[in-house]
């Protein structure tokens, strides 16, 4: 139950931080992708801090969710954000949710509770898992290249597009390996966690992640690279939960009942994150009341 509850307040702060990043980002001059210069001028604005303020006291919560709870219990809690991102959006341009954002929200809030009751999520244990991490890491590698070098062709919503794509992939895979270094702090305390690889290599994926985020968000409107995050990477991580860390959920019967409460997320989930609401423009910010 608590970590459930670390999650959800994460989901909260994370999405209501995401929101005020992307309105700030896509006010900056245009950039390359993953140019690390476009955070340096983000760092001269002060809503993108209050942004990154409450986005890292979510990541707070969440890394707590993670360490205290399972993947496959985190990871759909933690794909609501994208309806706190909504509310702050709509609210600084006066806009009112409509029958599209309320079936939404209604969609991922009882996709989300019915799949966790119905699931009923089991702890995994720290072993061998059942792929080499060093597969896991050469792959997002991978995909972290590919989407910056497609994203360098395209441009608009198809660069922001595939942008978030890569981003929700890495954020995926660095809940997981920040899994894995809360299991080896609880194993083998500090020491352990130091001297080993997955310190280093959450680090290093979730740095990636980070300037794929802020790439997109400064691509275009948040109702373009919202839904590819809000959906990867929660499923991402639920994904390697139960490939790396043996986590399950219950078979047989249930799992038709699973899928279609895991499906009812998801279509809430890109209800919410391709609302009108979400779809608005620097210059359709800067000309209303709330700027």
């Amino acid at each position: 139950m608590i970590p459930a509850l670390f999650a959800a307040a994460g989901a909260v702060l994370i999405g209501s931080g995401i929101a005020l990043q992307q309105l700030v980002a896509a006010e900056q001059d245009e950039h390359a992708v993953m140019d690390p210069r476009l955070v340096v001028r983000l760092l001269r604005r002060k809503r993108w801090l209050i942004g990154i303020g409450l986005s890292n006291l979510g990541f707070a919560c969440q890394a707590t969710a993670i360490a205290t709870g399972r993947l496959v219990l985190i990871e759909p809690i933690t794909a609501t954000n994208v309806l706190f991102a909504l509310l702050v959006s709509s609210n600084r341009t006066h806009r009112r949710l409509g029958p599209r954002e309320w079936r939404g929200a209604l969609a991922a809030i009882v996709g989300v509770g019915g799949f966790l009751a119905v699931a009923n999520p089991t702890e995994g244990e720290l072993g061998d898992p059942a792929v080499p991490w060093a597969v896991v890491m050469a792959a997002i590698a991978v995909v972290v290249v590919a989407v910056t070098l497609v994203a360098r062709q395209a441009a608009g919503t198809r660069r922001a597009v595939t942008l978030a794509i890569g981003g929700g992939l890495a954020f995926g895979v660095s809940d997981a390996v920040l899994k894995l270094v809360t299991d080896i702090g609880d194993a083998e305390g500090v020491d352990g966690i130091v001297s080993h690889w997955s310190i280093w290599g959450w680090m290093v994926v979730s740095t990636l992640a980070f300037l794929l985020q802020q790439s997109a968000f400064h691509t275009a409107h948040l109702g373009a690279s919202m839904p590819a995050t809000s959906t990867l990477s929660p499923v991402t991580a639920a994904i390697l939960g139960a490939v790396m860390f043996d986590e399950q959920v219950r078979g047989g019967w249930w799992l038709l009942p699973e899928a279609v409460l895991a499906g009812l997320l998801v279509l809430g989930v890109v209800l919410l994150a391709t609302s009108p609401l979400i779809e608005v423009e620097p210059d359709d910010l800067a000309a209303s009341p709330a700027a």
